[in-house]
């Protein structure tokens, strides 16, 4: 506990930095707002400039064909009818109170459907043969939990090397709780002794728990070259309460009831180091390797409690960023699961959209 109060009042000393100003970050007029716009990325700071606002909107498609197991070995789901997509979307907002002190919010939105393979089964009675078939569908959607950050770095001049530290938490905004399951039963229209039985799971997008984060990173150019490196860490509050829904299937008919259960998030953490090639001033190819993982915690069943798996996954991505026109910039990422432990490992697309604007700068 002694740990994670440290972590709650370093974040809060984060989110509740001063806006400091002094003249070294006063933007100088030589430094004119398309200077500022197009400042490529081997010569921008870790933070946004003073009174600069940047809006970033983001889609990400995987596509979830295999998975790696507690050996670290590969599943390949497409074998067992569980392959799929997921659709995930994100806003974030930044701004530059100061040109050392940043502020951002974000928040998501996912969309993934699992179905698994399908089933068939004949049950024998005394008077009648059923064949019966089983179909299951789990659904993860709905809005994710508002993350608040701030972010702050040494109020220098950028010229070859930068440091930042953020701090934040996740506020559980969003609805946690599943809803209840929209199971179905389906008789044959050709044989009555036939019919399908379609489960449907209904999941949301939350953590349920006020969840803390800090991070630090590291920037360092020499010309047209860059590197950086992000470390990552997250962490619940406290413990959460959920419930889980319980189904019985009699005659044809489900009826359900819920159960209240406990559970600790897991800790969180992630490594991410890139290389960057500034090719022209609006065009930037980089390569980032990444690094997940995932200890402690535990969930209850039945009245126990069971200690969350640890997870690892280790992803490269090469990607670009294009800026479009002064106020309008285009990152492209491909992610290639290389390696991991009791994880998916999908292949996925991320696309972002970015605005900058500074709206009291004239």
């Amino acid at each position: 506990m002694a740990v994670k109060r440290y972590i709650f009042a370093l974040t809060l000393a984060t989110l509740l930095a001063p806006s400091v100003t002094s003249e070294g970050q006063a933007i100088n007029q030589e430094r004119d707002k398309y200077t500022l716009f197009t400042m490529p990325y081997n010569m921008r700071p870790l933070t946004l400039y003073r009174g600069e606002l940047q809006v970033y909107a983001g889609y990400k498609f995987a596509v979830r064909t295999q998975s790696y197991n507690s050996d670290g070995d590969v599943v390949q789901l497409k074998n067992t009818g569980t392959g799929s997509v997921y659709h995930y979307y994100f806003v974030d907002l930044k701004y530059g109170v100061t040109s050392f002190l940043e502020l951002a919010a974000e928040t998501n939105l996912i969309r993934r459907g699992i179905r698994s393979e399908s089933a068939s089964y004949i049950a024998t009675t005394l008077t009648s043969t059923d064949r019966i078939s089983v179909n299951k569908l789990t659904e993860v959607k709905g809005l994710g939990d508002i993350l608040l950050m701030a972010s702050v770095r040494p109020p220098i001049q950028y010229r070859w090397f930068d440091f930042s530290v953020t701090g934040g938490m996740f506020l559980p905004s969003s609805k946690y709780e599943p809803k209840q399951p929209t199971n179905s039963v389906v008789t044959s229209s050709t044989a009555a002794n036939s019919y399908t039985i379609n489960y449907h799971y209904n999941y949301t997008n939350g953590y349920g728990v006020v969840v803390y984060l800090l991070s630090a990173s590291a920037k360092m150019s020499v010309k047209k070259f860059s590197a950086e490196a992000d470390w990552t860490f997250k962490t619940p509050q406290k413990e959460g309460k959920n419930i889980r829904w319980e189904e019985t299937l009699v005659d044809k008919a489900f009826s359900y009831y819920d159960k209240t259960y406990q559970y600790l998030l897991s800790d969180a953490y992630t490594l991410n180091t890139s290389l960057h090639y500034q090719a022209t001033g609006w065009f930037d190819i980089n390569l980032n390797g990444s690094f997940e993982k995932t200890n402690g915690g535990w969930t209850e069943y039945w009245g126990n409690k069971y200690t969350n798996p640890e997870t690892r996954l280790v992803t490269l991505e090469p990607g670009f960023e294009l800026q479009i026109s002064p106020k309008l910039t285009i990152y492209q990422v491909a992610g290639f699961p290389l390696k991991g432990k009791n994880s998916d490992a999908p292949f996925y697309l991320f696309t972002t959209i970015k605005f900058s604007n500074f709206p009291f700068l004239r």
